[in-house]
């Protein structure tokens, strides 16, 4: 993000998408949802935002004609990088004429202030810039080169520390020339890419309050799924504020799709058993077997196609492909894992791009630490777990974590009674 770039007096701003365009067929449909999660995310921020579809292309304006205000451009740059579906973001001029007086009026017209502020921001030796002119209408006099190099002369002439630098510039130009028109930019705002969220089924996330979990159900919002919710607690052992701020994560992660419910399910009945009368080495383990088993009650209540959990392999005892089997040997539902190979520092870099991070680090106990075992097993013989979990009589504790579910909401963190549940079938 360019955050050298100044205030123009912008009129729109241009929405590129780069897979989406692959689609085909069905490519109406994921503009559709771009546009709904545009509107979702920007139109409080534009008091209204209206559309204008080309191919590649969505031009976003203010419902009611105007220029964009400072605030509205400063809110573009912080909001659009992990809006998903989008490839980049340019506010810019967009004028319905389709002639080389056009362009040239408003380059003359900014260029001079955003040279200003790109020469205060970078040094001499870096002082490198490259006009960049796609040419659509092929109705135009000019064609591409044609026009990159007529700009270069005015340019460089008048600017004599600017280099060209066709390869990795610092400043750039854009110009589009479509058929119904031009439109000029200076910075491109990178988006998250991916595909728009509501585009590709529905998924019920296993949300803890760490770092993980919450990138998890981010990155299948980014692939076009939408997102439920479901965590587990262990009252009165652990406190209030763990379920505070499952909901602060929640909220935040609902800014990127349509709102996704949040059930929250008291695994301790289950926890108690688990400690009274199995290995203990085998208790982590038992905890998300059952885990599995609650949520995919939850997950067919919702109508939600699979699980989503924030297994990174290798990071904990539970996460060797040895437990992932064992754990997964008793969920009926395909699991996703979306972060299994990601590495940490990478996994830390997008909760901080989406506003997760600082969320995750308030130390709040939960249910992952109630009992914990003081050496859990590594590489659990599913045999012995099956042998194990059969000392339990499973159904009844099941049951009552059941008893105990509840929806909560973000907004007010009220939690509300969820018996529904209770004539679900349980998977045994």
């Amino acid at each position: 993000m360019s955050i050298w770039q100044p205030i123009l007096p912008y009129n729109a701003v241009c929405c590129r998408y780069s897979e989406i365009g692959t689609k085909g067929r069905n490519r109406g449909d994921f503009v559709r949802h771009l546009n709904e999660g545009l509107k979702r995310r920007l139109d409080a921020i534009f008091g209204g935002v209206r559309f204008e579809e080309e191919r590649g292309r969505v031009y976003m304006y203010p419902s009611q004609e105007r220029l964009l205000t400072a605030e509205e451009v400063e809110a573009l740059r912080r909001e659009i990088p992990a809006l998903p579906g989008i490839a980049s973001v340019s506010p810019g001029w967009r004028c319905g004429r389709n002639d080389l007086a056009a362009v040239e009026d408003y380059i003359r017209k900014t260029f001079p202030v955003v040279y200003e502020a790109f020469a205060k921001a970078f040094p001499l030796e870096q002082r490198t810039y490259a006009m960049r002119v796609n040419r659509i209408d092929k109705n135009f006099p000019l064609r591409s080169q044609e026009m990159e190099m007529r700009f270069a002369d005015w340019i460089l002439s008048e600017h004599r520390d600017l280099k060209l630098d066709l390869k990795a510039p610092k400043l750039r130009i854009g110009v589009d020339l479509r058929p119904d028109g031009i439109f000029i930019d200076y910075e491109r705002i990178q988006g998250a890419g991916g595909l728009p969220a509501g585009s590709g089924g529905r998924a019920l996330a296993l949300l803890s309050g760490g770092i993980d979990s919450p990138v998890a159900c981010y990155e299948m919002i980014r692939r076009g799924t939408y997102v439920d919710f479901v965590t587990f607690h262990s009252s009165p052992y652990t406190p209030e504020a763990g379920l505070t701020k499952i909901c602060d994560l929640a909220r935040v992660l609902n800014g990127f799709q349509k709102r996704g419910r949040v059930v929250a399910v008291n695994l301790l009945p289950l926890q108690k058993a688990i400690r009274d009368t199995c290995e203990e080495k085998f208790r982590t383990i038992h905890y998300r077997r059952n885990m599995m088993r609650l949520a995919s009650v939850v997950a067919e209540f919702f109508e939600d196609e699979a699980l989503v959990t924030g297994d990174n392999l290798g990071q904990v005892a539970s996460q060797t492909l040895t437990n992932m089997r064992v754990i997964e040997d008793a969920c009926p539902m395909m699991i996703l894992r979306p972060l299994l190979v990601y590495d940490k520092l990478g996994i830390i870099d997008v909760a901080q791009k989406i506003g997760t991070f600082d969320i995750s680090q308030i130390q709040v106990p939960d249910s992952c630490t109630v009992f914990a075992p003081v050496g859990p097993s590594t590489h659990a013989n599913l045999g012995a777990v099956r042998a194990d979990e059969a000392k339990l009589d499973l159904a009844p504790l099941l049951k009552q974590c059941l008893e105990q579910t509840t929806i909560m909401s973000t907004l007010n963190y009220a939690a509300h009674s969820f018996t529904e549940l209770l004539e679900a079938p349980l998977p045994m």
